[in-house]
């Protein structure tokens, strides 16, 4: 440009037009997430709050920790004041009730069988397919030996057995069988 002359009409759009981009540019990352920040939110189970009643020191309502066994809910109530068969080893569900038997005693009426490996089968009492001996899973209509074998398996490979229709699961055991189990075993 010479000294005293006026810039062009063109050197004044394109200078405007560079400031218009450069505060677009500049607007866009400031507004744009950090790419970088990743944000990982795992929920986090609550506790089991489960009721623990029969031979123990202290019965009553205890929460536990997820993944906790009879074993923590006996431990939570002061410990066995009698000798009992019951299964420590059984998982823990929200909202279960353990009714811990002195060996010589007999479940109550409509109470949930734990496992007694001996036990003869009363249509009053409810079975936990999760702590149940392959003698008692036998005692259930068009359950045998195979079967029984086979529940044991499922459990042990995957765990605590939720639902009872998560039989359907078990290769030979479809939904007649499993409808035919609902009103016998432990549901949650």
């Amino acid at each position: 440009m010479r000294a005293g002359s006026r810039p062009s009409f063109s050197f004044v759009l394109l200078a405007l037009a560079i400031v218009a981009i450069g505060a677009g540019a500049a607007t866009w990352a400031l507004a744009r997430p950090d790419s970088r920040t990743v944000e990982i939110v795992v929920p986090t189970p609550g506790p089991l709050v489960v009721h623990v009643a029969g031979e123990v020191s202290r019965p009553g309502i205890y929460e536990l920790q997820p993944g906790s066994r009879v074993s923590d809910a006996v431990a939570a109530a002061g410990g066995l004041s009698e000798p009992s068969t019951i299964n420590m080893a059984a998982p823990l569900r929200d909202g279960q009730q353990i009714v811990v038997r002195a060996v010589a005693e007999e479940p109550a009426e409509g109470e949930i069988a734990q496992g007694a490996p001996d036990a003869s089968p009363d249509p009053n009492i409810l079975l936990d397919l999760n702590t149940a001996s392959a003698t008692q899973l036998e005692e259930l209509p068009n359950i045998g030996p195979a079967r029984a074998a086979s529940i044991i398996s499922f459990r042990d490979r995957n765990g605590p057995i939720l639902f009872v229709d998560d039989l359907t699961a078990i290769d030979g055991i479809g939904p007649a069988t499993v409808d035919g189990l609902r009103s016998l075993v432990v549901q949650p």
